[in-house]
């Protein structure tokens, strides 16, 4: 059950330019595109099967320890994070 709800979080209604939902013009039903994960996924699937779940668990891990690295070295490796940091 968790994998279908995982999979079903994929597909959303599109949206228009304006941020509007999409809808076709031949047969005015809603227009379906696939998304990414987001953070809202996760969180769905932790309130609903919890902090163990397959694969959450590792999330939780890594958002609770330090980062391993700073945010200088990226933004200098980085060239358009460079002309910020200048």
């Amino acid at each position: 059950m968790a994998l279908v709800q995982h999979e079903l979080c994929h597909a959303v209604q599109a949206t228009d330019a304006f941020g509007a939902p999409k809808f076709s013009r031949s047969t005015g039903r809603p227009v379906f595109t696939i998304r990414g994960h987001d953070v809202e996924e996760f969180v769905g699937v932790v309130h609903r099967y919890g902090a163990d779940a397959p694969g959450i668990r590792a999330i939780l891990d890594a958002a609770n320890r330090p980062p391993e690295t700073t945010r200088a070295p990226i933004a200098h490796a980085c060239g358009t994070c460079q002309l910020r940091v200048a």
